[in-house]
């Protein structure tokens, strides 16, 4: 199972809005908006920031297009259903 969080799920696992997030970090919330979906060229200020921020480490942060990870996760859940089915098939 991947570890890496993606901006977005750092952000709403600390119940943060994207204008707070945005707020703390001192971009605009549409500028973040834009980072939630492509993370693939993060500056490396904000990247700094957001480690400090949620104490993570930079291999945690999930960096690429949102789609991507999107594709990851449902990878993950389709990889552990086959998991499911035979643990519990009779």
């Amino acid at each position: 199972m991947n570890k890496t969080k993606s901006i977005s799920e750092l952000r709403e696992s600390f119940c943060l809005s994207q204008k707070e997030l945005a707020g703390i970090l001192n971009i605009s919330a549409k500028t973040l908006w834009n980072y939630e979906q492509d993370s693939s060229n993060l500056p490396n200020k904000i990247l700094e920031k957001l480690m400090i921020l949620f104490d993570i480490k930079y291999d945690h942060i999930f960096l690429g297009k949102k789609y991507e990870k999107n594709v990851q996760k449902r990878k993950e859940i389709f990889e552990r259903a086959e998991l499911v089915k035979k643990q519990f098939s009779a």
